[in-house]
């Protein structure tokens, strides 16, 4: 048995764990650019103070951008870049979910590295597997994750959207690890109902893909199908009791667990396909375009894969069709639409006006092969999915 396996992101973990932001991120500098939205949830804003406290108990000074929005653009990141620049902060540290810390990955590496170009980034940083310059680096980066389901918390990857070419568009390299990552469950109480399903769905497609994925190892094969578990059993769960903090822990778990295995593993067709609608539609939440592609990706998926899929569905069991199918295909779409469905994402792409340009333009721009699933294929699931 022979692989590699690389995640060296601190976590630290535990309900609490945010009011020791500065104890644990003082080694890095005295002064950060805190990144986060500029939505203020009362709740939420309490939880905030603490680290807030946290740092300046510990001598650490802040400024905040709070420019951030869902699926950030390159003008968004480029704004942020030149506050860290001219206040010459020491690292970058991210408060919220996905965006915020995608956001704070991409200041870090631009304002670091103020005469890179975007095009030249998306070019060079495209590989999540590869450096192919390893002297490339980029500010520290800190972040507290405010959900359950980017992993960006364990990952080497930042997700920007260019609007111009309407696409969302990924930097990829070890120096957007998070050098400290806090997860606190009690953080994560605030989310509301829409916002805890798509982002725990995301969790657990970043679980089956790096399970899918022929990069998995034992290793993260072991992990991933933990991961999925975790998250079909407290999802459901917690829709109905948005406040339980020991079901908000359990999927804030899972959601590290995964993250880090897409971070080694790598994901599969469903995140280029939904990113590509995303690139077209970024109002939509990532989740909700996941949704849109699983039960057909799992269609196809179990004609290349039909050990893999069989094993998804002993996890999912309580989902499987009550009727018997003839084919393991269509069991696993229809066990992923009763899945989806017990929890609050069985909305159907909503955009119809003049759909059959759009699907060409967008096929056109999934051009490339994966290690499962190939170009044609992309393009077939994007197609039977809007």
């Amino acid at each position: 048995m022979n692989f590699s396996f690389y995640s060296p992101a601190r976590i630290h973990f535990g309900c609490g764990v945010r009011k020791e932001i500065g104890e644990r991120s003082k080694f890095l500098g005295e002064k950060c650019l805190i990144v986060r939205t500029p939505v203020k949830n009362n709740d939420r804003e309490k939880y905030f103070q603490d680290v807030i406290a946290s740092l300046t108990d510990n001598g650490i000074q802040y400024v905040i951008f709070d420019g951030v929005k869902p699926n950030p653009t390159i003008d968004i990141v480029d704004h942020g870049k030149m506050v860290a620049i001219n206040e010459r902060v020491d690292f970058i540290l991210a408060y919220g979910g996905g965006s915020a810390m995608d956001t704070a990955k991409a200041i870090a590496l631009m304002a670091f590295n103020n005469d890179f170009t975007w095009e030249s980034s998306f070019r060079e940083f495209s590989d999540p597997f590869h450096d192919h310059d390893q002297s490339v680096k980029a500010l520290p980066i800190v972040t507290i994750t405010t959900t359950s389901g980017t992993g960006s918390q364990v990952t080497q990857a930042a997700v920007v959207t260019d609007t111009e070419r309407k696409e969302k568009l990924t930097l990829f390299h070890s120096c957007l690890f998070p050098r400290v990552s806090i997860v606190d469950p009690e953080l994560m109480i605030t989310v509301p109902e829409k916002s805890t399903a798509t982002t725990g769905f995301d969790a657990m497609c970043h679980a089956i893909e790096s399970y899918f994925n022929p990069r998995a190892t034992k290793l993260t094969e072991t992990l991933s199908l933990q991961a999925i578990s975790i998250i079909v059993e407290a999802l459901p769960l917690v829709m109905k009791d948005l406040e339980n903090v020991s079901l908000r822990e359990k999927l804030a778990y899972a959601d590290t667990l995964a993250g880090i295995c897409l971070s080694n593993a790598g994901a599969e067709a469903p995140h280029p396909i939904a990113e590509t609608i995303n690139g077209y539609f970024p109002d939509l939440a990532h989740g909700e375009t996941l949704s849109f592609v699983y039960p057909n990706y799992l269609k196809h998926v179990s004609t290349i894969i039909p050990e893999k899929v069989e094993t998804l569905l002993s996890i999912l069991k309580d989902y499987n069709p009550s009727t018997k199918q003839s084919t393991l295909a269509e069991k696993a779409s229809l066990t992923m639409v009763n899945f989806l469905q017990m929890i609050g994402l069985s909305e159907r792409f909503p955009y119809q006006e003049d759909k059959e340009a759009l699907i060409r333009e967008m096929k056109a721009k999934l051009f490339f092969n994966l290690p499962l699933t190939n170009s044609k294929l992309m393009q077939e699931i994007l197609e039977e999915s809007l």
